[in-house]
């Protein structure tokens, strides 16, 4: 009797230490986020949706508080470490360098959320077809990589695209994309359609908000909100107003365009990798694909290089 005991007691300390054993390699596995190489192409339908009384004005527009600035391989700006946008842990340092592209070439193959060049893009084809058609006009088409993570923790990419109308493009907003048991993209974008400012009324559009990139020394850094980036409570930044407490100027007055319309994407969709997906809008549309990137390994890159150097190469 003695001996039975002690085997259910050994076959449950066995059976525990398996589970705690288990957990922790999941654990482990989900300290390293997946990568992916993803392409959007974003298009205006030229033609639709001309009345301006049937779409909505009621409408939200912030940026989360956790974001990232998708960022031009080739501007010098870009290749220094962005603490400021909450990515420090891909700083840039001399491993991150490509010396034989230029002094300071950013190594693609390693950083997240850089454009990639247009050789290394899948979707060129849809994007010349749709650029072809007189009733489309591609707004926005980029491929970049980048680590997935669940939601919360997942930054909201800045996205901008079509004509600068002051500080505004027609296009702007976010996407994020995360991962839970599939992956999941997030659109937040809106559509404007501008009109000079003569001094009219700037009528019910709510307005723009400031890109969060575009902040100034005086103004708040983004901070990552670890509990819900999406909550629609949030503005995600502050702006000092005390410089327009002695003006009663209206301030749209000093604006060179008002918004003559506001057009949302505000949808979420599940995804699987390496399939093509299109979120469709009377005004504007996204095509999207995500494929399976295998981001080169630190150490084994070391080990190659310390391997190299022993043979004189």
């Amino acid at each position: 009797m003695t001996l039975t005991h002690r085997s259910r007691s050994f076959a449950l300390s066995a059976l525990g230490f398996g589970l705690l054993w288990s957990a922790s390699q999941q654990a482990l596995a989900q300290e390293e986020p997946t990568w992916y190489q993803v392409e959007v192409i974003i298009f205006e339908r030229t033609g639709g949706g001309s009345g301006a009384e049937s779409w909505p004005r009621n409408i939200q527009l912030r940026y989360p508080f956790n974001w990232e600035e998708l960022k031009d391989p080739e501007t010098p700006s870009t290749l220094l470490p962005d603490f400021d946008s909450g990515q420090a842990d891909f700083a840039a340092d001399e491993n991150d360098l490509a010396p034989e592209e230029g002094p300071l070439a950013v190594d693609l193959t390693r950083r997240p959320y850089f454009y990639l060049p247009e050789g290394e893009r899948t979707l060129n084809r849809y994007a010349n077809a749709l650029s072809r058609q007189s009733e489309h006009q591609v707004l926005f088409h980029e491929a970049w990589r980048q680590p997935t993570v669940e939601q919360q923790f997942a930054p909201a990419l800045l996205i901008t695209g079509g004509e600068l109308f002051g500080d505004h493009y027609e296009l702007e907003g976010s996407i994020t994309l995360s991962v839970s048991r599939y992956l999941h993209l997030h659109t937040r974008l809106w559509l404007t359609e501008f009109e000079p400012n003569f001094g009219q009324p700037p009528g019910a559009w709510p307005e723009l908000p400031r890109r969060p990139n575009l902040q100034t020394e005086e103004q708040p850094t983004s901070t990552s909100n670890w509990d819900d980036p999406w909550a629609e409570s949030q503005t995600g930044f502050t702006w000092d107003t005390s410089l327009n407490e002695t003006s009663s100027r209206p301030n749209f007055l000093g604006e060179d365009f008002l918004p003559g319309r506001i057009a949302t994407m505000t949808q979420q969709r599940r995804m699987r990798s390496r399939e093509l997906h299109y979120l469709d809008h009377p005004l504007f549309g996204l095509i999207i694909e995500v494929t399976p990137y295998e981001h080169p390994d630190e150490q084994e890159e070391g080990g190659d290089q310390e391997e190299n150097q022993e043979r004189g190469e």
